[in-house]
């Protein structure tokens, strides 16, 4: 007989079987039970070390840029999720992680969830005993590409439903935060199911065509985007009915889903913000973004700038607020006439690909980016099928603005004649215009607010496979 002391604990950024990528001692993490007594004639010929469960942690876990999360049970894929488990997944991932954060943490938690929320979420379900739930973090792109090819498949089955467009209008539903809040957390509730389904049909679609068996997914999200591609392809344009243009219907857009997967496949601490980040996205353009407008009076007035978690956020219902729309100089999307007061072609020539790297932060954390953006608390599903205003990320507006006191139209925002002191609160800063837009210019200046080149060349013989593969 010989003596376990030690277990190698594989990476868990992805990993979905076994296999492990420690090879020594000094590789290996010390578990908190006894050493276990194995047949030595049994653990020799193994030329893999033995593994713990999927669900203990190793030192280097870490957020990736930007995700969703999806889950399954590590005994079977297939093997059912029980309504108490299922109950405990709702409330900690849709409800209780970035952006959200409606579940109830004490400080020390919030402090652990922002610095490493993967780690931080997984430890929760260890502590509810449901070590046999795996939770992945894969690239948001992906999420929402899985979000709307079965948005197609569907269109008149389960998903009927998602057509009941959540709208952030301007009314009283979102009068103060509180009912914002409330109003979020009602639909969140509302999809519940649509939430769990979607999860169902990507691990379906991850088991079926084996991704499930590699060692890293990470290696394999290009492929994975390759066949969501093929599979959105195939789907006749009667049943792609939405308010923006078809996503495969130029070659622009198809490079810019890979770039995007690049970016957001990267480790959180690895996009240059000094804490853990997060991206945001943006099609306007560069030189001319500032948070201050100077009308013809020559006053300054506060500029909300919109802003992403997803390029595809709105891309079912909300064209014009779409990232990708723009990033692809759509000027004016399908089905989507803005009011002629507020929609300059002129300002839509030059729509750059931007890209912001900050830090994560919670509402009312009184930091930096807590002053200069308001990101709503919606949660991946969602935001594809949001509309209307205030329901995807924003630049606020200076404490000293003319809004703050009186009846002026703020640039950027829809909704005119706005009360700040009722309405909208949480879209206004501590700062002062001056100070925002110095602090604007200042992530600018440090590339964390960037454009990227354009390094499609590459994605185009994949392209043309693609293309040649359907006929087309």
């Amino acid at each position: 007989m010989t003596t376990l002391e030690y277990i190698c604990i594989p990476n868990l950024e992805g990993t979905f079987d076994s296999q492990s990528k420690c090879n020594s001692e000094k590789d290996a993490l010390v578990l908190p039970y006894q050493p276990v007594e194995l047949n030595k004639e049994l653990v020799l010929p193994l030329k893999i070390p033995l593994v713990a469960p999927p669900l203990v942690e190793s030192s280097d876990i870490g957020d990736i840029a930007n995700y969703a999360y999806i889950w399954f049970n590590n005994s079977d894929p297939y093997e059912t999720i029980t309504e108490k488990e299922e109950d405990f997944i709702h409330e900690t991932i849709t409800k209780g992680t970035f952006p959200t954060y409606f579940k109830t943490y004490s400080d020390k938690d919030k402090k652990e969830l922002l610095a490493n929320e993967i780690t931080f979420v997984r430890k929760q379900f260890i502590k509810a005993g449901l070590s046999n739930i795996t939770i992945l973090q894969i690239p948001r792109i992906l999420y929402d590409l899985f979000n709307l090819l079965y948005f197609y498949h569907t269109h008149a089955g389960i998903y009927a439903k998602s057509n009941e467009t959540i709208r952030y209008e301007c009314d009283s539903r979102t009068i103060s935060k509180k009912e914002y809040d409330k109003y979020t957390r009602e639909n969140i509730d509302k999809f519940k199911d649509n939430i769990f389904e979607l999860n169902n049909r990507i691990i379906d679609f991850l088991n079926k065509n084996s991704f499930l068996d590699k060692i890293d997914i990470i290696d394999n999200y290009k492929d994975i985007l390759d066949l969501i591609m093929k599979n959105i392809k195939n789907i006749s344009l009667a049943l792609r009915i939405h308010s923006s243009n078809p996503i495969d219907d130029s070659l622009k857009k198809i490079n810019i889903l890979y770039e995007i997967l690049n970016f957001e496949k990267q480790p959180s601490r690895a996009n240059g913000a000094t804490g853990n980040s997060i991206l945001l996205y943006r099609g306007a353009d560069f030189n001319r973004d500032s948070t201050i407008e100077i009308k013809k009076d020559g006053k300054q007035y506060s500029c909300s700038l919109s802003q992403n978690l997803s390029i595809l956020s709105g891309f079912i219902t909300d064209a014009g607020a779409c990232t990708i729309n723009f990033m692809a100089d759509l000027t004016h999307p399908i089905n989507y006439t803005p009011p002629i007061d507020y929609w300059d072609p002129k300002l839509q020539t030059n729509n750059d690909k931007i890209k912001y790297t900050i830090n994560k932060f919670m509402f009312g954390d009184k930091s930096p980016e807590d002053s200069l953006f308001f990101i709503p608390p919606i949660p991946p599903y969602l935001q594809l099928y949001c509309t209307d205003e205030l329901w995807h990320p924003r630049t606020k507006i200076g404490s000293d603005s003319p809004i703050i006191t009186g009846y002026v139209h703020i640039k950027g925002l829809l909704c005119t004649n706005i009360d700040f002191t009722k309405e909208y609160t949480y879209l206004q800063s501590n700062k002062t215009m001056d100070k925002l837009e110095e602090m604007y210019q200042s992530y600018k200046t440090a590339r964390y607010i960037a454009t990227w080149l354009k390094k499609y060349i590459k994605y185009k013989t994949k392209y043309l496979e693609l293309k040649n593969q359907l006929g087309k």
